[in-house]
């Protein structure tokens, strides 16, 4: 068994060595559409890591399935050893009493010399294959076992070291899995705090705005007919306005990064950019699970949960077809060997159906899965898209180089 070593793709943007100590909100202006950008900025950063995060448990899921393979073999190696023990003893004795029927027949002097003669059990062989020619056979047979078991106990001598080394690299994939989730962790408060700060500044923005529209209101009411101070009073409420605009800004931001996750589906949403193959058959997915997904739209996203009240990408594929009763691993990447291995991955979006899994790898590789969704039809998919916003649903587009494609695990 070949080991696999860890070899995450991830691409990290610029803005990754952004502070995660934990820049403090008043350290920015209160301008809303300067914090909008550093909101966006501040998410871009999270998804990339979130990606990351769920890349390298992708590999560590690999590499633990590889020690358990060989945890396996060892333990069915010991079982072989153990059989052929059994076999080793129970052709001893067997030779022993053949050996004593021989004995009880044949009374000569020579043949009780060369038996009392055998100083141990190996000597004794020798000399009874020369003594007696029926033991010949069992002799031969004793030695095939005995080589067969001194082979055995050299695979388990191999296999225990293959197991060592599979140990650290599990051992290693874990501390650079805790590695990145302690990423997100910071990178996800920095993200809470930029967007309270935003929210807030909102909310004062237009309470000013509201301040002023009334203040305008009331200084036109009593100067009924208005002069130039009216109109310039207007204009103020006109400039007013321009932060009602600025208000406009914030809605965009109020999900903040969260409608960015529109990069976020992004992200998770696309099509086309996976290459292409001939492949048209997608395979026959349960329809079924659509529903059951749709139905934890608006839970949350954490990584490493597979509901029933918070999910994470591959959780929620995983959920959904457990509830049909289907087991599936929970690892995008295992989930999309799985797609391949069945023949069922599609890169045209036109064959999909729904129930189908669709996945999306860095660069569009199928070896370097960082999400999955399930396909509803209509060109959308449901998926838990990440960290802040949670299960929803998005559009397939066409313009995405990290579409890899899609079928049914089944």
């Amino acid at each position: 068994m070949q080991l696999k070593r860890a070899r995450i793709a991830v691409t990290l943007f610029a803005s990754a060595s952004l502070a995660l100590s934990g820049v403090p909100a008043t350290a920015f202006a209160d301008d809303p559409a300067d914090l909008q950008s550093k909101v966006n900025d501040a998410y871009s950063t999270l998804m990339t890591y979130s990606n990351e995060l769920e890349a390298a448990n992708n590999e560590l899921y690999q590499l633990q399935s590889d020690l358990e393979s060989v945890q396996a073999e060892i333990q069915q190696t010991e079982a072989d050893i153990e059989e052929k023990q059994q076999e080793l003893e129970q052709g001893q004795a067997e030779l022993s009493q053949r050996l004593a029927e021989t004995y009880k027949q044949n009374s000569s002097n020579s043949t009780l010399s060369v038996v009392l003669g055998a100083s141990d059990f190996e000597e004794l062989l020798s000399r009874v294959y020369y003594a007696n020619s029926m033991a010949n056979r069992d002799a031969e047979l004793i030695d095939q076992v005995k080589q067969t078991q001194q082979e055995l106990e050299q695979k388990k001598s191999d296999l225990a070291t293959q197991e060592q080394e599979q140990q650290q690299l599990v051992s290693d994939q874990q501390q650079k899995t805790e590695d990145i989730q302690s990423k997100v962790s910071e990178q996800q408060s920095y993200y809470n705090s930029l967007d309270s700060e935003l929210q807030t500044a909102l909310a004062e923005e237009a309470a000013r705005a509201a301040a002023e529209q009334a203040a305008a209101e009331e200084a036109a009411n009593n100067n009924q007919g208005g002069g130039s101070d009216n109109g310039n009073s207007n204009n103020d409420n006109g400039g007013s306005g321009d932060n009602g605009g600025s208000n406009d800004n914030g809605g965009g931001s109020n999900n903040g990064g969260s409608n960015n996750n529109g990069g976020s589906s992004n992200n998770g949403g696309s099509s086309g950019g996976g290459g292409s193959n001939n492949n048209t058959d997608s395979g026959n997915a349960p329809s079924s699970v659509v529903d059951i997904a749709l139905a934890q739209v608006g839970k949350p996203y954490v990584f490493g949960t597979e509901g029933p009240d918070t999910f994470d990408c591959s959780g929620l594929v995983q959920y959904s077809y457990k509830r049909v009763g289907i087991s599936l691993p929970h690892s995008s990447q295992a989930q999309c060997n799985l797609v391949k291995n069945k023949g069922h991955l599609v890169t045209n979006t036109s064959y999909l159906s729904p129930g189908d899994l669709v996945f999306w790898g860095y660069g569009g590789s199928s070896s370097s899965i960082y999400h999955v969704g399930i396909y509803i039809g209509g060109g959308r998919y449901v998926h838990a898209s990440s960290p802040g916003v949670g299960v929803i649903t998005s559009s397939l587009s066409s313009n995405s180089r990290n579409f890899v494609g899609g079928g049914s695990p089944v």
